[in-house]
């Protein structure tokens, strides 16, 4: 008969004691090598695009973030920048406007809008109005903004009677020049003939007897005589109700000027030299004022402080 046969029992499951294991005569079995799982083309492909997906995602969040740190920043900056906006906004505005200003004086300057084509004359009594526009011919056509008072005065020299003159621009195309003619202030005869003369000696005309003025007694032409000067001196001091009863003035020299007053009486006034002027025009004033038109008496004011009425022929 057949044995049976045995099988193999497992010791550590039947409680058993194991039997010990001879190490040489069984070696270890080698462990198995790792099985190497190669990836296929797709995967290898996906990773990197997930990697850049995330890569683009973290700068879209810097930017982002970077944005609204900008954003705060420019509203804080705006802020403290407004008033150097302002400034810059209001030089823009006046640099504007001050081109336009500049366009169009120039545009008036260079073209005929503003030209003269007409000149009127006023002030004038004794000069003719149309000797003065025929001597300003020249400025006709040029515009009222280059018209030049130098050149004016150029073209009234010829008019001695003219004292000063004034420009007035009446746009679009007039000009005006106002005259201030020389006022006579005495009468001087010069060769047995009486003129009429200003305060500065510019003879003005041949006097006609009903200017009321004073007759200048002097030697030689008042624009070379001190003793004009000094008799001019004494007339402009004097009030002018009492200028207008001045018949004569004398000045013999610069210290002895002696006045004639008009009337029967022909009071005299000793002025003496032009010192004090204004003082001994109020004492005299005050004197004629005590006295009658027909008292012939002298008024010696040549001291202001000690005034002196003498009675009589003189």
């Amino acid at each position: 008969m057949k044995r049976p046969q045995s099988r193999p029992t497992n010791r550590a499951t039947s409680g058993l004691p194991s039997a010990p294991v001879d190490k040489k005569r069984a070696p270890a079995k080698k462990a198995a090598a790792p099985s190497k799982k190669f990836a296929s083309p797709a995967k290898k492909i996906a990773a990197p695009k997930r990697a850049l997906k995330q890569q683009n995602k973290r700068l879209i969040n810097i930017r982002n973030s970077e944005k609204k740190k900008n954003f705060s920043l420019s509203a804080e900056a705006k802020r403290f920048t407004q008033g150097s906006r302002n400034k810059k906004l209001a030089f823009g505005i006046s640099a504007s406007a001050f081109g336009a200003l500049l366009l169009l004086v120039l545009a008036t300057i260079f073209t005929p809008l503003l030209a003269v084509q007409k000149i009127e004359v006023t002030g004038i009594t004794r000069l003719k109005e149309k000797s003065i526009v025929n001597a300003l011919i020249s400025q006709l056509g040029k515009p009222l903004p280059t018209v030049s008072s130098s050149d004016i005065a150029k073209s009234l020299e010829t008019f001695p009677l003219i004292e000063s003159f004034s420009i007035i621009s009446l746009p679009p195309h007039t000009l005006r020049i106002q005259i201030a003619e020389r006022q006579p202030i005495g009468v001087i005869q010069v060769s047995g003939t009486n003129y009429l003369y200003d305060p500065a000696g510019v003879r003005i005309g041949i006097a006609t007897g009903s200017e009321n003025l004073p007759v200048i007694a002097i030697q030689g032409l008042p624009e070379k005589s001190k003793e004009f000067k000094a008799a001019i001196d004494v007339l402009l001091a004097l009030p002018a109700d009492l200028l207008q009863r001045v018949a004569e003035i004398d000045a013999k020299s610069k210290d002895d000027v002696t006045l004639r007053l008009r009337g029967y009486a022909g009071q005299r006034i000793i002025w003496g030299d032009g010192s004090n002027s204004v003082l001994k025009s109020r004492v005299l004033d005050a004197l004629i004022a005590n006295q009658k038109k027909t008292d012939r008496v002298t008024f010696d004011v040549s001291s202001p402080n000690a005034p002196v009425v003498r009675y009589g022929n003189f």
